[in-house]
């Protein structure tokens, strides 16, 4: 199993809990949410820059550049062997695989995401479906008959025991 983080615009979070639950349907919030997963990052790993680029860290490009720049220009002041160069470029690419997601998550806080859910996931398109199901079975519960003298539920917060429990190993 391998875990994701679900990310919804704060925008259409914030109008659904205006109005009421009645206009957010789970299909618009499906269509915007946006899944990072746990883990490595391998094409942050390989590809380091252009992949900040095209997910939008443009001072993470910027700072992933000088500590580029830093670990090539470096080694021609000091003229070490091409061991440390390779071990210097290697630590950089580990560095970045295992950030990557984490940055990521920071860059789509700091533009306005809002994490709503972490789900435990065989794959993405599994990942998907148990969202659309979360959010389905919330649509479900204000759209059944019952007492009309029920309680307000407290606001709810990110749901952390969505899915079954894979172990610590997972």
């Amino acid at each position: 199993m391998r875990y994701y983080t679900v990310h919804l615009p704060r925008a259409l979070n914030r109008s659904a809990q205006a109005e009421g639950e009645a206009a957010f349907s789970a299909g618009q919030a499906l269509g915007s949410a946006v899944l990072v997963r746990e883990g490595f990052n391998w094409l942050a790993f390989f590809f380091s820059i252009p992949w900040a680029i095209a997910n939008g860290l443009w001072f993470g490009a910027l700072a992933m550049a000088a500590a580029l720049a830093l670990i090539v220009g470096l080694p021609e002041i000091f003229a070490p062997d091409w061991s440390i160069r390779a071990v210097l470029l290697i630590g950089y690419a580990v560095i970045c695989g295992f950030g990557g997601n984490d940055w990521r998550r920071l860059g789509l806080a700091q533009s306005g995401w809002e994490l709503v859910s972490i789900v435990a996931a065989r794959d993405r398109a599994h990942a998907f479906m148990r969202v659309a199901h979360m959010l389905d079975e919330g649509g479900e519960e204000e759209a059944r008959p019952g007492p009309t003298n029920r309680t307000p539920a407290p606001p709810a917060g990110p749901r952390l025991d969505f899915g079954p429990n894979p172990g610590f190993w997972s």
